[in-house]
């Protein structure tokens, strides 16, 4: 795909995520000395009278398969030598995707929860229950000694996770704006089975969407006997389906993230507006017409990723953006189905489509997923080691470190450009880094910009700069007010909103979509739906939101 001059806005704006992560560039921020290869100095904010890290320190940290990286630690000099900088050993404590939620809760009730640990509970009514009864421990007010992570809380989705002036949590933000949550849900079609089954314009509205599906399904160029669209996981359906003409629904799945819209004088979730039913059947249309795989309820993500790439799914719906395309489809599977066979020009991503009402819509979800936090029992030195650790990562050379390895020995600069050194694989040379970028950030932007030594795939990745240039200038992002996400009420506290299980839900029922959706509302009801948008909508006018 040709590079336009649109690029120029990406360019604009990853150069002011560099800025971001840039911090102050404080004096606090300097070097002083050289403790081995990797990193320069004790810290970014070594005082010139007082030696931070002079006491040696355990910290317990639980991470998803973190015992899967800990078995390599020891092989990876860019984490030793961090290690040896901060002055601290990180002790592995292990949940899994399964079991994480439940885990945190027990440690949470029985006081045996690690020094540090990452989920995703904003929102929910046990993050408020940590806060409210001291389990999680307040970041300081004044955090200008880390002032790359000071920074990082300027971002407006995250400003507004304070309570009551403190910071509970630091999120790990995955994108620098809500317009990147284009990235989040993607949507890929085979346009060789489409150009196959006869059709000669890639879609642009649902309409069309749905006519090529029809058509490869229909026809089955293959004889593969293909369906429609599956996922890679339920979970995702929600941020696909509501775009049909209800796009501020579009959730994570996490059930605390709905957002609230205005319809009739007041506001209501989203999920609830009265644009809901026209998603829900014309979601029950496609599962009908075959347009959707029939054993979705059944999907996991290598199943899915199977189906798509051995042509029995004509799309499939995943996250991870242009990553997780990059490396579950076509490094892990695409490429060694078809040696030859060029990816970019047989597999297309689904831009955002026009809906009902003209518009084009993504998905919007918050910067970030999950958050780490820091156990209430931990002392203020600790919790001082533990930010510096992060302020580091978060600095201009912890990330340039973490992303692109050792200076001089795995990139060189070269004007404005970081140029690789040999074609080691950085994260078979260090296998813990992504762990400890991870633990601080979600952030993927690096891997979008062009100038990136570590891209193995440039055509994928031009497709990505394409298509992250091309819907920012041409979709929107719905109208809702992030604050009455966060806003807390009796009633609200303790509301979920499992959307995508309503969804399959609705879409495997037997009776008519407004008869499934009425007993869907009729249950919210129950639990207090009418009582939440009583209690948001008086707090709302409280504060003045309008």
């Amino acid at each position: 795909m040709r590079k336009t001059h649109k690029f120029t806005m990406l360019l604009m704006t990853l150069a002011m995520i560099a800025t971001l992560f840039a911090g102050c560039g404080s004096k606090d921020n300097a070097s002083e000395g050289n403790t081995g290869t990797t990193t320069e100095g004790k810290s970014s904010t070594v005082s010139s009278n007082e030696d931070p890290f002079k006491e040696h320190l355990d910290i317990s940290v639980a991470f998803w398969d973190i015992d899967q990286v800990a078995e390599k630690w020891d092989k990876d000099p860019i984490f030793q030598d961090l290690m040896k900088k901060f002055n601290i050993t990180i002790k592995p404590v292990n949940v899994t995707w399964d079991d994480y939620v439940q885990k945190f809760q027990m440690w949470a009730a029985s006081g045996q929860l690690p020094d540090i640990f990452a989920t995703d509970a904003i929102g929910t009514q046990y993050y408020r229950n940590w806060v409210n009864q001291g389990i999680v421990k307040a970041l300081p007010e004044d955090m200008s000694k880390y002032p790359s992570l000071a920074e990082y809380f300027e971002t407006p989705d995250i400003k507004g996770l304070s309570e009551n002036g403190k910071f509970y949590n630091i999120p790990r933000r995955m994108f620098p704006t809500v317009d990147w949550s284009v990235l989040d849900r993607v949507v890929m079609y085979r346009w060789d089975l489409a150009q196959k089954a006869g059709i000669t314009k890639e879609p642009e509205t649902w309409d069309e969407f749905k006519t090529m599906l029809q058509a490869i399904v229909d026809k089955d160029p293959e004889g593969k006997h293909v369906t429609g669209l599956t996922s890679s996981t339920t979970k995702m359906i929600g941020g696909f389906f509501w775009l049909y003409g209800n796009p501020a629904a579009t959730s994570d799945g996490s059930g605390s993230d709905f957002k609230w819209i205005k319809e009739d004088g007041k506001f209501v979730p989203a999920v609830f507006s009265s644009k809901a039913l026209p998603a829900l059947q014309n979601m029950r249309d496609m599962f009908d017409h075959k347009l959707v795989d029939p054993d979705i309820a059944l999907t996991k993500p290598d199943t899915a990723y199977d189906k798509f790439v051995s042509g029995k799914s004509a799309a499939l719906l995943a996250g991870g953006g242009f990553l997780g395309v990059d490396q579950n489809i076509y490094e892990k599977r695409w490429k060694t189905a078809y040696p030859n066979v060029d990816f970019t020009q047989n597999v297309k991503v689904l831009k955002p489509m026009v809906g009902p009402d003209g518009e084009r819509y993504h998905p919007v979800f918050k910067t970030y997923w999950s958050e780490s936090y820091f156990n209430a029992k931990i002392d203020d030195k600790k919790l001082d080691r533990i930010l510096r650790l992060y302020d580091y990562i978060l600095s201009p050379e912890g990330n340039d470190l973490l992303t692109y390895g050792i200076k001089d020995v795995d990139y060189k600069v070269e004007g404005d450009k970081k140029v690789p050194i040999g074609d080691t694989s950085l994260n078979e040379k260090y296998p813990a880094k992504g762990f400890l970028m991870n633990l601080v950030t979600y952030n993927t932007s690096n891997a979008y910009d062009m100038n990136n030594p570590t891209i193995a795939n440039k055509a994928i990745r031009q497709e990505a700069v394409d298509f992250i240039d091309w819907s920012i200038k041409n979709s929107k992002v719905p109208d809702y007010d992030i604050r009455l996400t966060y806003m807390s009420t009796p009633t609200k506290d303790k509301f979920s909103v499992l959307d995508h299980d309503d969804l399959l839900n609705i879409m495997l029922s037997k009776d008519p979509v407004d008869k499934a959706w009425e007993n869907t509302l009729n249950n919210y009801k129950a639990k207090g739906l009418d009582k939440m948008i009583e209690e948001v909508n008086a707090k709302a006018k409280e504060q003045g939101i309008e």
